[in-house]
């Protein structure tokens, strides 16, 4: 169905005809977030159809029985509006009243509805998470500005609904809308940020877009900028200093389960998430940050600030997650000692200085103690082969002597990523694809995410809980049940208000960088640097998408036992 809605900064420059997008049905169990029935009307025959969907990796799904093939439309670049449909001329009292919601996407739509207010409810907390909603005024308030950048201004913003305070990250389209560059790098900080689940990195919770800009909300961080205790104070202890890397160090463990690269690690985009608890420190900003490419398949290939960057970042080397560890080391030196890692005179040897990796550690050798000093080296190692992983890094020395026994022990176990990182579900009564290891075991209701831990490596079968019949015993389909249903919400209190700094997104290197690092480097050693233009990132990001979409095909074994779920779904 095609409709006149105001045109989306997410839409495609040269959109498909059809909504739904036809593809080979295959499923990997981890990525199952949500099943559920909806229905729509025919506008043909005036007729309510049902179908099963799926929430499979940010995609909505549409699946028919029997069918070796699928249609899906992605819901991060699709925005959603609730509806509620009344007709009183129905003549079955099921079909009076139902509440859904509407897709849209490239300027076409559908409306899908559910089988009560609740599970509607249930479905559209889920929807929130991964598209894109438009009534930002109606949900937010706006407070005061904490923070301002060429692209975004961002704002203290409260939730009129729960009272609950967050930071809201205001792009504005005007200033983005001509760079299609601009425009895959906003997406590409947007996809990064919705796959991230853990303490250590900001969490974006909802993204809104109206007709002048888009709204990213943010988690608020009240604490500020670790730039600024460092500013405060000559140098840290030891101990002090040991224990924020560590919680740096295991976010980006975490990262690179994640298959990210920040690319951007300095002391400005470090936040303590409350005031005063140096290592509560929040890794923010990833305007510039990646999805780990072996091939050197980035946008921007050579980025970051200097002084803080890798050199292998500035020699257009191909490069990987330990670009992030060699800023944790830059960090390291400056706290420990309160001098950066590269100094200069002027800007050029800064920048020339860095891409050498030229670093006085003899003047600092009596400051720090020697197991400080052996780590320093090895996270500062000019080749990124010699450089330790974040969780190798952990596990030195340093760490275990100025860290508590129970965190350095924390930190170190194998499972201490999947503790902190796992998304806790709500919705524990909603009617999932889960998968258990035997047929006779009891059902595990759990995320796909936990789902995957405790599965890894083990025979699994696919199959429907039994629950899905308890509740739909429980929902009566008429006027009477949707009268009973509760719709207040308990508010949530929050603290006075406190200041929070974030620095803004820059999608490219500073031009006067490039200009120094080019010229030096071609001039004085030989060794010019190749850059990546707008055409030739766009043609990279496409090959590399087109691989990955490959890459993600899995048997059609899979694929025929969630059909066998969705059919037994279907006939109760």
């Amino acid at each position: 169905m095609n409709c006149k809605f105001t045109k989306s900064y997410f839409d495609d420059s040269k959109p498909a005809d059809s909504f739904w997008i036809k593809q080979p049905l295959v499923i990997e169990e981890s990525k199952i977030d949500y099943q559920c029935l909806l229905f729509k009307k025919s506008y043909k025959t005036g007729f309510w159809v049902s179908r099963n969907y799926l929430i499979y990796d940010s995609k909505l799904i549409k699946v028919k029985p029997n069918a070796r093939q699928c249609h899906m439309v992605n819901l991060n670049l699709s925005r959603i509006q609730k509806l509620k449909y009344e007709n009183k001329q129905e003549k079955e009292s099921f079909n009076k009243k139902k509440y859904g919601f509407r897709i849209i996407r490239n300027n076409q739509y559908r409306e899908l509805y559910s089988r009560s207010k609740e599970l509607n409810q249930q479905l559209w907390d889920h929807l929130r998470k991964c598209a894109i909603l438009t009534q930002f005024k109606e949900d937010y308030s706006l407070e005061k500005m904490v923070g301002k950048g060429n692209f975004a201004k961002v704002y203290q913003t409260i939730n009129k609904e729960t009272k609950k305070l967050y930071a809201v990250k205001v792009f504005e389209k005007s200033k983005i809308k001509n760079s299609e560059t601009d425009r895959q790098a906003l997406v590409k900080e947007m996809t990064i940020l919705r796959q991230l689940n853990h303490k250590g990195l900001i969490k974006l919770y909802e993204v809104y877009e109206d007709d002048s800009n888009v709204f990213f909300i943010l988690e608020y961080l009240e604490g500020g900028e670790l730039h600024n205790h460092i500013q405060k104070n000559q140098k840290f202890p030891e101990k002090v200093v040991a224990k924020i890397l560590a919680t740096i160090l295991d976010s980006l463990d975490y990262l690179q389960k994640q298959n990210v690269l920040h690319r951007d690690l300095k002391p400005d985009n470090l936040i303590l998430r409350n005031k005063g608890i140096l290592d509560d420190v929040v890794i923010t900003d990833f305007g510039l940050a990646d999805f780990y490419s072996s091939t050197g398949n980035y946008m921007f290939s050579r980025c970051g600030t200097p002084g803080f960057v890798a050199p292998e970042v500035l020699q257009d080397k191909l490069y990987d997650y330990r670009i992030d560890v060699f800023s944790v080391g830059c960090l390291m030196y400056l706290l420990l000692t309160h001098k950066q890692a590269f100094r200069g005179s002027n800007y050029d040897e800064i920048v020339m200085k860095n891409y050498h990796c030229k670093i006085d550690f003899q003047s600092i050798d009596n400051e720090i103690s020697a197991d400080a000093m052996s780590l320093l080296k090895q996270l500062l190692h000019s080749k990124q082969q010699c450089r330790p992983t974040a969780r190798l890094a952990l596990k030195h020395k340093w760490f275990q002597n100025n860290l508590d026994e129970i965190r350095f022990k924390q930190l170190n176990s194998d499972l201490s990523d999947t503790k902190d990182s796992t998304i806790k579900s709500s919705l524990s009564d909603i009617p999932f694809l889960y998968l258990n290891k035997n047929k006779n075991s009891k059902l595990n209701f759990s995320t796909p995410q936990q789902h995957q831990i405790i599965q890894k490596g083990k025979e699994s079968q696919l199959f429907t809980p039994q629950v899905m019949l308890q509740i739909d015993e429980s929902l009566d389909d008429n006027i009477n049940s949707l009268k009973i249903l509760d719709d207040t919400i308990t508010d949530i209190q929050v603290d006075e208000e406190s200041p929070q700094s974030h620095l803004l997104p820059q999608y490219q290197l500073i031009s006067k960088m490039k200009l120094v690092v080019d010229s030096k480097a071609s001039s004085l050693y030989g060794s010019p640097m190749i850059l990546n233009t707008p055409d030739v990132a766009a043609r990279k990001l496409t090959q590399g998408n087109q691989k990955e979409e490959i890459a993600q095909i899995q048997p059609q074994k899979i694929a025929n036992k969630v059909m066998n779920n969705l059919r037994s779904l279907e006939s109760q």
